[in-house]
């Protein structure tokens, strides 16, 4: 047996011991009238509601109909052969212009940076543009007009899902606040109306937390604290942190005042907030903001615009919409998505790019692109360099510990990187690509497949495209050797099939019968932590624990993104926050127009593509689609 089935066989043994202990406890609770506080990971499991359930495989129909969308509508302006050549040939284009080695550190930030920076974004510094500031008229005075239109995210609805679907809600509604010309701030969870405690014993019993509702059964958890966790920071007392020697860091006092949800993990852009404060909107509660957002359902479904709300500050009225993650999603697909595609909406567009981070020229630039993969790499790349996702500091200070102390990894030189992703995903998102691949390798039934899982040799030939004679001539030394660093939910079946290449004398592993690659993993928590994302694995008592867990997975995040060459997919979130931070924006002037340089000295035909919007750096993609989604999708 497998360590894939053995995985699934004790899993499926632990969820049927913990549902029998969960009925004794609910069959004594009905008899005494008491409350129910389930201290079980596997209580937001077994309590899924079909209501729960129906969502999630909606929301995956929703994506593949969003990706034959996207492949219909390029399948109608160009040949299918086309448009295959096209992407192999922008592949070519970007290794040759944006491959050459670079390292994990910038090396020009170091020489008049903060390093802590270096650990802040998925992008290197210098990479960054600090002059958006200068462009954008709300930051050139404090015009109170600034903060008269905003958005009001409400994250705590993803709360429960992984780094990727957070992370991506993030740029939907970034996207949608500059679209509709609004200040976006974030409305994060109080103690008492979020799934994650902060940690604190004493706060935990001050309130009813944790609450989710099925039918008439309330479920209370202790075990899934603050979704991304407790940094040494969030404790109210360091030297009592430091001291301690127990199991369990909930007993410790929190800091009232420590961000919440994802302000705990992200640190929000001036570009988005304007320096808006919360608004108060006559004694607002989180609870009335959270009526409202649920209310704008009906909207959604009328064809409505979302609900505004209008509150007076002082002499001034604000005109706020509340939205969570979901509804983000519905309405940018209904309402924004149609006009930013729209080619006679060149006013609108226009605005919306320059509040993005845009500068005049490249506004222009943008309101010329007509396919839709052009118009979206355009706006993830613009994003990126943006710096839209930045870490609080106490993350960078903590990846950037993990790094530099775990990952055998120098952060000087160039590596490349592969991200395999299985667990959970083999019976979702990825369950076809695995049947197509096993398909493709002559196997006709799904019980003959050797695995339920696509094998590590077919990303290693993705990754490999060097030709011996041309690798060798000339020298052999230890430069040679090639660094790749495995990110994997499966570190053991991975190292169980490298295991079975052929090695080198120097222990290296021979790749393509003559490359020398040295495999690097990250090691095992030290707590026995395995699982790979914050949503895997099951909740942890211990909130500290799962902050830990949440700065290995940013670190994997930053090791992937910043890889001169990154083999993986595009199904999960994960895989297309790492795509869209390896967009470069093209600041040719001949964006969107044959490169006549390229066409006269190489004797191309008259019907070369034109120079893209954006470049990639060399991404080479195991299985899934290729067309590009709006970011955030």
């Amino acid at each position: 047996m497998n360590s894939s089935s053995s995985r699934s066989e004790s899993s499926r043994k632990w969820h049927s011991a913990h549902s029998a202990k969960m009925m004794v406890v609910l069959l004594l609770l009905l008899l005494s009238g008491g409350v129910v506080v389930i201290i079980s990971s596997c209580c937001f499991v077994q309590l899924s509601s079909p209501a729960e359930t129906a969502h999630s495989l909606a929301a995956q129909e929703h994506l593949m109909m969003q990706r034959r969308r996207l492949a219909t509508k390029d399948a109608n302006n160009d040949d299918t052969s086309t448009r295959s050549q096209t992407q192999q040939m922008s592949t070519i284009s970007i290794t040759s212009k944006f491959n050459e080695k670079r390292s994990f550190l910038d090396p020009s930030w170091k020489e008049w940076g903060d390093a802590l920076v270096q650990f802040e974004t998925l992008v290197s510094p210098s990479e960054l543009d600090f002059t958006i500031s200068r462009r954008l008229p709300w930051e050139q005075d404090d015009s109170p007009e600034k903060c008269d239109d905003i958005l009001l995210l409400m994250p705590e609805y993803f709360a429960r899902n992984g780094h990727g679907s957070q992370l991506n809600s993030y740029l939907l509604a970034a996207m949608m606040a500059t679209f509709l010309g609004k200040a976006m701030l974030i409305l994060d969870a109080p103690q008492k109306n979020t799934k994650y405690p902060n940690g604190s014993m004493s706060s935990i019993f001050n309130g009813i937390i944790g609450v989710m509702f099925w039918e008439n059964l309330v479920c209370l958890t202790l075990s899934q604290l603050h979704q991304f966790g407790c940094p040494v920071d969030a404790f109210k007392d360091k030297k009592e942190f430091e001291q301690f020697t127990g199991n369990n860091h909930k007993h410790l006092e929190m800091k009232e005042d420590f961000p919440m949800g994802m302000s705990r993990l992200l640190k929000h852009s001036t570009l988005l907030s304007r320096g808006c404060k919360m608004p108060t909107c006559n004694g607002f509660t989180y609870d009335s903001w959270e009526a409202l957002r649920k209310a704008q359902k009906e909207h959604f479904l009328n064809g409505l615009p979302p609900r505004e709300v209008s509150c007076e500050d002082g002499d001034r009225t604000q005109r706020i919409i509340p939205l969570g993650g979901e509804e983000v999603r519905q309405f940018f697909e209904a309402q924004v998505m149609p006009v930013i595609l729209d080619e006679t909406k060149k006013s609108e567009k226009y605005k919306w790019i320059i509040r993005l981070g845009a500068n005049a020229h490249e506004a222009q630039v943008f309101l010329k692109l007509t396919k839709e993969a052009d118009i979206w790499d355009f706006v993830s790349a613009l994003m990126a360099r943006s710096g839209i996702l930045t870490f609080q500091p106490w993350v960078a200070r903590d990846v950037a510990q993990y790094i530099r102390q775990k990952i055998d990894l120098p952060l000087n030189s160039g590596y490349d990187a592969i991200h395999v992703r299985r667990g959970d995903k083999l019976e979702t998102e990825s369950r076809q690509e695995v049947v197509a691949y096993w398909h493709s390798q002559g196997y006709d039934r799904v019980e003959q497949f050797p695995t339920n899982y696509i094998p590590f040799r077919h990303y290693l030939r993705l990754w490999d495209s060097t030709d011996c004679e041309n690798y060798w001539y000339g020298f052999q030394t230890q430069s040679n050797i090639r660094l790749v660093y495995v990110a994997t939910d499966d570190p053991m079946t991975v190292k169980e099939e490298i295991a079975k290449l052929p090695k080198g004398s120097d222990g290296t592993t021979i790749v393509a019968g003559c490359k020398k690659v040295k495999f690097i993993f990250a090691p095992f928590s030290e707590d026995g932590d395995t699982a790979f994302h914050i949503n895997e694995g099951g909740g942890k008592t211990d909130c500290y624990v799962r902050y830990n867990r949440n700065i290995r997975a940013i670190a994997d995040l930053m090791l992937l993104t910043k890889a001169d060459t990154f083999v993986g997919e595009f199904v999960s979130n994960w895989g297309r926050i790492i795509r869209l931070n390896r967009l470069i924006l093209n600041d040719s002037p001949r964006v969107g127009e044959i490169n006549q340089s390229s066409h006269n000295w190489l004797k191309k035909s008259a019907d070369e593509d034109p120079e893209p919007p954006a470049y990639i750096r060399d991404i080479r993609v195991a299985f899934g689609d290729l067309v590009s989604p709006p970011p955030g999708w």
